[in-house]
């Protein structure tokens, strides 16, 4: 600070140097000389004193010119500096002038940016904001809430956000309308500014939301409209399945009607025709009875046979397939097969064991009655951690996107084989072409 002060003082240095400077050149040897007059020195001594005396001031003087040419070369340097330090403070404000008219920009066209008094009077809203809401700058006067929306519901709700920020921050989404009647969604959050020295403001920075709000109003749409087919889906199915059973029970019943309720009835008839009294006649109706209750005893076992095959409660998956494909062999005269080629022979529960034998029965089923096949196979394999059951047939086959595309979907069977696979954690899969048969696998997790 006080070298500081030394250089700004260098005029006043230079006076007072000047001075001291002529004083002791000029008045300091007039006075030596008339001392030396009045005590009648000689006037060569005098001179040579005189002289002598002057060659000391010079030097004497010499100190000073040298102190003032150092402080000139300090104060060079240090006005430099000052200087430079100017020239730095005038750059940095010249960039922040330019930074803040950017900002200031911003602010007025990138930004959905209001500031508003405590009681919610509206002080600036930028430029974008205005513009957004189709105001014009003689509009921006009066209530911040009235200004943002025209529906009373809506400014109430804003005015109450407002009220409750004095103290806290908020962010939210509201709804807005135009004075053209255009819904907006803002997402906006309300600061209070200057708490501390007891004059509040309000900043409102806005993000206009309203094409992301659509949107998910779409989708929630779209996912409503999914969520009423799948239930309407679900209440078709549901009739299918109850029609599917009720079906069921009418063929089974039919069966037992048309097969073993006529031999009932044949041996009822037989029994009471038998006359006792001719022995040979006799013979030939117990003959034909025994025929008839053989008949019975396959029509019981066939219908027992569909219901719970004996083999699958005892034995398993595998003996199951092979036994079910011998029997329908028999019945329909075709080739059906059985390979298990891995020798699979493991246990599951008996849900999973009973929808895999229905999943296989109605496979073959299928293959039979639909697509004339003349040739199934059903093969078995398994690695440690998957079953895989393959039906194929040489029937007619069937085009899969067409059938998925009809009004019927896949199909009763089809779809029922597909919701026990489901089921059981399983996953079905069926390839065909027509003309060229079709393959459906059946694969089952293991567990280790």
């Amino acid at each position: 600070m006080q070298e500081n002060k030394e250089y700004t003082n260098i005029p006043l240095l230079l006076k007072r140097l000047l001075i001291r400077s002529f004083l002791l050149l000029a008045g300091l040897p007039v006075f030596l000389y008339i001392l030396l007059n009045f005590f009648q020195v000689d006037f060569s001594l005098s001179l040579l004193a005189v002289i002598f005396f002057v060659f000391f001031i010079l030097i004497f003087i010499k100190q000073y010119f040298k102190k003032l040419i150092n402080v000139l070369v300090k104060s060079n340097i240090y006005n430099k500096a000052q200087i430079a330090e100017l020239k730095e403070q005038y750059e940095l404000k010249e960039i922040a002038y330019q930074e803040l008219e950017s900002l200031n920009f911003v602010v007025d066209n990138a930004a959905l940016f209001a500031s508003t008094k405590l009681d919610g009077t509206l002080v600036y809203m930028s430029k974008k904001f205005s513009n957004l809401l189709g105001l014009d700058q003689k509009d921006l006067r009066g209530s911040i809430e009235q200004i943002l929306t025209q529906k009373e519901g809506q400014q109430q709700k804003l005015k109450d956000v407002f009220l409750t920020t004095r103290q806290n921050s908020w962010i939210g989404e509201v709804e807005l309308t135009t004075q053209k009647g255009e819904s907006l969604w803002l997402e906006i959050s309300v600061i209070p500014m200057n708490k501390a020295y007891g004059k509040q403001s309000l900043f409102i920075i806005g993000n206009n939301i309203t094409e992301r709000k659509l949107k998910q109003d779409e989708i929630d749409r779209i996912k409503q409209e999914e969520y009423e087919y799948k239930v309407q889906l679900q209440k078709d199915q549901a009739s299918q399945i109850v029609e599917a059973q009720e079906g069921e029970r009418k063929r089974i019943a039919k069966d037992i009607h048309d097969g073993i309720g006529q031999i009932l009835t044949a041996l009822k008839f037989s029994v009471e025709s038998i006359n006792l009294d001719n022995p040979d006649k006799a013979k030939e109706k117990i003959k034909d009875l025994k025929e008839v209750f053989g008949q019975l005893i396959k029509d019981v076992r066939a219908v027992t046979f569909s219901l719970t095959p004996p083999e699958l409660i005892d034995h398993g998956i595998s003996p199951a397939l092979k036994k079910m494909t011998e029997e329908i062999s028999k019945l329909s005269g075709k080739n059906i097969l059985f390979d298990n080629k891995t020798n699979f022979n493991e246990r599951f529960d008996s849900l999973t064991e009973t929808n895999l034998y229905r999943v296989a029965q109605e496979a073959i089923n299928n293959a039979l009655k639909y697509a004339e096949s003349t040739y199934v196979l059903v093969s078995v394999t398994h690695t440690k951690n998957l079953l895989s059951i393959m039906i194929d047939d040489n029937g007619n086959g069937f085009d899969i996107n067409e059938m998925k595309s009809s009004e019927k979907g896949l199909g009763m069977g089809l779809f029922f084989m597909r919701e026990r696979v489901n089921y059981v954690n399983g996953r079905l899969f069926i390839n065909s072409a027509k003309g060229e048969g079709t393959r459906i696998t059946i694969n089952i997790p293991l567990e280790e």
